[in-house]
């Protein structure tokens, strides 16, 4: 229970810095992000994903924070090597029209803003019995096989063995 609490804290502030980091970029994004679809990066001010994307079968869940460089990072290699389809921003529409041509089928969810996906990403850690330092983004949790990897190599691994 201890260690419940202290992921909560840790998760709540992380997504408050968050918070004041990015507010900024999302009011002056918001209209770009409504009107385009697809594009650039610098079209959609770098955003790769544009919120929840859930696969039906999905065997994993990619748990991620809107503004975090290594989940950025690691959303860019996942659209290089054709495990999102080719537009930027993604959206659900762009995964559901394109998911016959999925090499792995798997959930990204935001957790900064989202509180939710944040509470959803809190039970999978205690389900896992891990250590409050060990849970930052990005975060991915293998629900067939119960176990994680966190940061950019790690989940590049996962989704590689996959092939």
């Amino acid at each position: 229970m201890k260690n419940f609490i202290y992921a909560i804290i840790a998760i709540v502030i992380i997504g408050t810095a968050g918070y004041f980091m990015f507010r900024g970029n999302a009011k002056e994004s918001t209209a770009d992000n409504n009107t385009a679809t697809t594009g650039t990066n610098s079209e959609n001010n770098g955003k790769i994903v544009d919120g929840d994307i859930i696969m039906p079968g999905a065997i994993a869940t990619l748990y991620y924070g809107d503004g975090c460089s290594h989940c950025a990072n690691t959303e860019k290699w996942l659209l290089e090597n054709g495990y999102l389809p080719k537009s930027t921003p993604v959206k659900q529409a762009d995964v559901d029209s394109w998911i016959g041509n999925v090499k792995v089928k798997f959930n990204l969810k935001e957790i900064w803003y989202n509180k939710g996906n944040s509470a959803e990403l809190s039970t999978a850690t205690k389900e896992l019995g891990l250590s409050d330092d060990s849970v930052g983004v990005p975060f991915l949790y293998d629900s067939a096989n119960k176990k994680s990897y966190v940061g950019e190599t790690d989940i590049k691994s996962f989704f590689e063995s996959r092939k």
